[in-house]
C-alpha cells in the first residue's frame, strides 16, 4: 500500500514536453507505467531564446502554432496536462541559505533575499523553487525568468490546458531513479544541457547543471571533466564510498560513449543507459524519447 497515493491526487494522464525542436505530446494508461498515445509537432528554429537566468524569450505566435497543429492530431483536447520543459530554461544548484522558516512562504522570501546579489536579475522577476537538503541549511534551488514561462502557460490556457507538474525534464526523469538507499546519479544531457543529481538514502545530495558549447563532439570533453569534478565532489563532501550506479539519460551517441568509457576508468561506478526504445513509450515518430520519458515519469511519479 502506497500511503502517499491514498492521500494525494494523482498528476494528470496528460503531458505535453517542449525541446529545441518540437513540441510532443503524451496520454499514460490508467495504470500509468506507459505511454498509450504520442504525437509530435515540430517548432521553428529559434522558437526561444535563453539569457543568463535560462529562458529569456518565446516566440509565442510560433508557439501558438505548433500547438494547434498538435491539438488537430488528437482525438480531444486534455484538460490538464503536466508540462515538461527543456533543461536549459532553467538555472539549478545548491545554494548556502542557512536555516530558513518553517512556513513554506516565510521560507522562500529568506532564499530570494539570500539569492538577491547572485541573481543577474531582480528576485521577483524569476519563478524560483527549491528543496531542502540533508545538510542542514542547503537547498536545491531552481529558478527560471517568470515573464516567458507565464507565456507559455497562457497559450496553453488559451486552448483549455491548464497546466499541473511545470519542471524541466532532468527534475522528472530523476523520478526514474530505482529506490533504495544506495547511491544513485542521474546523467541527463541534450546538445545544450549537462545535469547531473545524486540521490543518497532517499535524498538529493548534490546537483550540478552547466550549459554545453553545443554539439555532441565540441562538449565530450567538458561532460567528463564534469563527471570527474562531480564524482570526487561526492567521494570527498558527501562521504561515497562504494559502489555508484548512473542511469545516463541522453539521445547522443557521442556523448552516451564519453560517459561510458569515462566510468570504466572509475572504480566502483557502473553505467545505465536510459533506453531509447521501449514498449512503454508507444509509437514516438521520431520525437525525442527523453522527453517522452519525462512525460511518462512525471505523469506516474515512478517508473519501474
Amino acid at each position: 500500500m502506497n500511503l502517499a497515493r491514498l492521500l494525494h491526487s494523482f498528476p494528470p494522464v496528460h503531458g505535453f514536453a517542449l525541446d529545441g525542436e518540437q513540441v510532443l505530446y503524451g496520454r499514460l494508461s490508467r495504470s500509468r507505467d506507459r505511454l498509450l498515445a504520442a504525437a509530435r509537432q515540430v517548432l521553428p528554429a529559434g522558437w526561444f531564446e535563453l539569457g543568463p537566468v535560462g529562458v529569456l524569450r518565446v516566440d509565442r505566435t510560433a508557439l501558438e502554432a505548433g500547438l494547434a497543429a498538435l491539438l488537430a492530431q488528437l482525438e480531444a483536447v486534455p484538460a490538464k496536462a503536466n508540462l515538461l520543459l527543456p533543461n536549459c530554461w532553467v538555472r539549478s544548484f545548491v545554494a548556502e541559505v542557512g536555516e530558513l522558516p518553517r512556513g513554506r512562504v516565510e521560507a522562500e522570501e529568506v532564499v530570494r533575499w539570500k539569492l538577491k546579489k547572485l541573481l543577474p536579475c531582480r528576485p521577483e522577476e524569476a519563478r524560483l523553487d527549491f528543496v531542502p537538503l540533508p545538510e542542514e541549511g542547503r537547498v536545491w534551488v531552481l529558478l527560471a525568468l517568470e515573464k516567458p514561462l507565464a507565456v507559455v502557460e497562457e497559450v496553453f490556457a488559451a486552448k483549455g490546458i491548464a497546466t499541473g507538474r511545470v519542471e524541466p525534464m532532468g527534475v522528472a526523469l530523476a523520478a526514474l531513479l530505482p529506490e533504495g538507499s544506495e547511491p544513485k546519479l542521474l546523467v541527463c544531457l541534450d546538445e545544450r544541457t549537462f545535469v547531473v543529481v545524486l540521490v543518497w538514502e532517499g535524498a538529493v545530495r548534490l546537483v550540478r547543471h552547466k550549459l554545453l558549447p553545443g554539439g555532441a563532439e565540441a562538449s565530450r570533453g567538458l561532460v567528463v571533466r564534469q563527471l570527474e569534478a562531480t564524482l570526487a565532489h561526492a567521494r570527498e563532501r558527501e562521504g561515497l564510498a562504494g559502489p555508484l550506479a548512473v542511469m545516463l539519460a541522453t539521445a547522443l551517441e557521442a556523448l552516451r560513449d564519453a560517459v561510458v568509457a569515462w566510468a570504466q576508468g572509475q572504480e566502483g561506478v557502473v553505467v545505465h543507459p536510459l533506453a531509447l526504445t521501449d514498449h512503454r513509450l508507444a509509437e514516438l515518430d521520431r520525437a525525442n524519447p527523453l522527453a517522452a520519458w519525462a512525460i511518462l515519469a512525471a505523469g506516474a511519479g515512478v517508473v519501474g
